[in-house]
């Protein structure tokens, strides 16, 4: 028998803080309607395997079954985010966030979109709102601190840009993470470029090589790294 699906809710002892949210994390719909949600799953794994138009194809069929499926909601502006398509992320953080409005993962990537759509200042405002916030959810805080300090090191916004708060940042973030993901000390890395010390950015460089996750981003670690041993900096990933 199936357990009844309640609104929708995270599972936050099986958490780690070194990986992602994931499907799994989470009980279940707000709605019953499990087709909608059979649906998401099998979206879910052709995310995984890089099926992107499967899998928004999904997505877009559950919330169709079951609108109030908010977590269907996110899962494709996951995918949007994915596929740059950072007008739709917003728009799909939105309904989220009307539907759930304590889901700071949502507020999160929305404020990645708000970056990526060159919004900077509303992209910084999204970001302090959630760190204000203090989510429970350790690596929820982690992402949220390491978006603020990527934002900091990299805005060509100088009312934004601010190298010596994205340190801060990065480095409570990278100790969030326990220091394992590569993604964070990268920042962490830019961020000391940003600020002019090209050798803790070295230094830093070379540790997120060696750290979780690293081979997906093999060849930016990389361009970064001979980046800053030129004593330059780095506005992109």
């Amino acid at each position: 028998m199936r357990p009844v699906p309640v609104v929708v809710c995270l599972v936050l002892a099986t958490i780690s803080t070194s990986r992602s949210l994931e499907l799994r994390d989470f009980v279940g719909g707000r709605g019953r309607n499990w087709n909608a949600i059979n649906v998401l799953e099998n979206g879910d794994g052709e995310l995984r395997a890089g099926n992107y138009q499967a899998a928004r194809r999904d997505f877009d069929a559950a919330i169709r079954a079951d609108p109030t499926l908010w977590v269907a909601i996110y899962w494709r502006a996951k995918l949007s985010a994915i596929e740059h398509k950072w007008q739709q992320v917003v728009t799909d953080c939105n309904e989220v966030l009307r539907q759930e409005s304590t889901f700071v993962e949502a507020a999160i990537l929305r404020g990645v979109a708000y970056s990526e759509l060159g919004r900077h200042a509303a992209a910084l405002h999204e970001l302090n709102s959630v760190i204000a916030l203090r989510p429970s959810r350790v690596e929820a805080f982690a992402w949220a601190l390491e978006r603020r300090a990527w934002l900091r090191a990299t805005s060509p916004d100088a009312s934004v840009r601010n190298a010596r708060a994205a340190i801060d940042d990065a480095k409570k973030a990278c100790s969030m993470s326990q220091w394992k993901d590569a993604e964070t000390i990268d920042t962490l890395a830019t961020a000391s470029a940003a600020a002019g010390d090209f050798d803790s950015a070295v230094r830093y460089e070379q540790q997120a090589r060696q750290a979780s996750g690293a081979g997906g981003l093999g060849k930016v670690l990389q361009h970064h790294l001979a980046v800053f041993q030129q004593h330059r900096q780095v506005t992109a990933r």
